[in-house]
């Protein structure tokens, strides 16, 4: 998330890597103390609030058709290998990407956990009118570009990651493809996220977390312990890109109130109000607190550069890159698409 906690955040086809750099500059596994670009992979947890009191709010995708009700045109949890029209559109995505683009043996996982993370977190078109597969495949594409550069080892040592915490001082960063942060995107999963589900994108939890469940999320855990002890599950991509999706979605469809936020356990308890996937993209940028509410066409995001100006190059870097990939569509924008609550997709 970007919000005053977090100071000053700078934000199965082969492919020879590209050198240059996206989000990030550091070379692979390198650790960025110039800052994450989210918080919903950042700061605080979705929690309305943590165990002292205080309300924590940042957490922490050419070709195919139809939506991904049951998993779209495939069945849930079938991958590439089960739909490889599927895995060759994204596949054509990746190749349209100006830079970065993944290594050969980093590539083909890549495309699995975003058909998997899309068949079970992509809104259901029952829900989202005029939503595609494709729509999901090429956000998560572009967003994967915005916050890593296609680094699976990416870990930036933000000024939240290094806060203070009644257990001392954190060792929280953010981390991998899509850049989760441990005291908040997992943690929030951890306790009420739908478990099979990430099971389905090819990422099992430790099970060690369980007991830590009910646990604030600035506990030592949560915030000083687990990120370091817990690095390789945060760097996996079919739980990083998994995380990542959700977190997204959960918030394009919940937090559409924009005078109100829409927390995890209030959205789970159904009082989710509906959002578009710039909701998503700005509760993932600055923690659901900053993302609240609904832009709901250009004009209006636009408009941001006066009130957000982070904010609107966050979600305009994804955009652009998004229209390279998907070309001109008819009708709405999918990222004014309205998306409508869905908490049994997203909630235990």
């Amino acid at each position: 998330m970007r919000s005053d906690r977090l100071l000053s955040i700078v934000v199965a086809t082969s492919l020879a890597c590209l050198a240059g750099c996206g989000s990030s500059e550091d070379a692979p596994g390198s650790t960025n103390d110039g800052g994450a670009t989210t918080l919903g992979a950042g700061g605080s947890s979705l929690d309305e609030t943590d165990g002292g009191g205080v309300s924590r709010t940042d957490g922490g995708g050419g070709g195919g058709g139809g939506g991904n009700d049951a998993g779209g045109s495939g069945s849930a949890c079938s991958g590439s290998a089960a739909d490889p029209a599927a895995a060759a559109t994204v596949s054509g995505f990746i190749d349209k990407l100006p830079s970065n683009k993944p290594s050969a043996a980093l590539r083909a996982p890549i495309i699995d956990a975003i058909i998997r993370s899309c068949e079970v977190f992509g809104p259901r078109t029952a829900k989202a009118p005029g939503w595609q597969r494709q729509y999901c495949w090429a956000h998560l594409v572009s967003a994967i570009l915005k916050e890593s550069g296609y680094d699976a080892a990416q870990t930036t040592a933000d000024s939240y990651g290094k806060r203070g915490t009644s257990a001392g001082q954190a060792n929280d960063p953010t981390v991998g493809l899509l850049q989760v942060r441990f005291s908040s995107t997992v943690h929030d999963y951890v306790e009420q996220g739908p478990l099979a589900s990430l099971s389905c994108v090819g990422c099992t939890f430790p099970a060690g977390f369980a007991s830590h469940a009910n646990e604030s999320s600035e506990s030592a855990f949560w915030a000083v312990t687990g990120p370091t002890q817990n690095l390789s599950v945060m760097r996996d991509v079919a739980c990083n890109v998994g995380l990542g999706a959700w977190y997204y979605y959960l918030n394009a469809t919940a937090n559409g109130k924009p005078s109100t936020t829409t927390y995890l356990s209030s959205y789970c308890a159904g009082q989710g109000t509906a959002g578009n996937l710039i909701t998503g993209l700005r509760s993932h940028y600055a923690g659901p607190d900053g993302g609240r509410g609904v832009i709901s066409n250009l004009s209006a995001l636009n408009a941001l550069q006066g009130t957000d100006n982070g904010g609107y190059q966050y979600v305009t870097a994804i955009k652009t890159q998004f229209d390279a990939l998907v070309g001109p569509v008819s009708g709405t924008h999918p990222f004014f698409l309205t998306l409508s609550p869905d908490s049994t997709q997203y909630c235990r």
